[in-house]
């Protein structure tokens, strides 16, 4: 049996999280160990659980998604993909920045977050 790549969701709308959750649990391979609705949450669940990957919102109240990368990549080698709504250049520059390992924009098809966990977690 294969080890499930372990996944932590940081998104500050419930829904977002919970659909992401829900295919996680159908796909064979993930598990995930954690939600957070905020960057402050996001860390200490990082740093808690020890997830292999973030999938993290930008914008979130109180610690944003960015503070949120810097801090998580500060102290642990946990990986990061960003997946947000923002799809403009400034924001994956800032992202790039903070030392998210991926971005990806809201909306994409399954297979290309799949495949980018893919080959985030390959490049260790």
């Amino acid at each position: 049996m294969t080890p499930s790549i372990r996944i932590l969701i940081a998104d500050d709308h419930a829904q977002v999280r919970q659909d992401l959750r829900m295919v996680f649990q159908l796909t064979d391979g993930y598990e995930v160990v954690g939600e957070a609705a905020d960057g402050q949450a996001a860390v200490q669940q990082v740093l808690k659980l020890q997830p292999d990957l973030v999938l993290m919102d930008l914008e979130m109240p109180g610690v944003s998604g960015l503070e949120a990368i810097r801090a998580i990549k500060a102290n642990c080698l946990t990986r990061v993909i960003v997946l947000t709504v923002h799809a403009y250049p400034a924001a994956r520059e800032a992202a790039e920045r903070a030392g998210c390992d991926a971005f990806l924009v809201k909306g994409i098809d399954l297979s290309i977050i799949l495949k980018t966990i893919a080959q985030v977690l390959s490049a260790k």
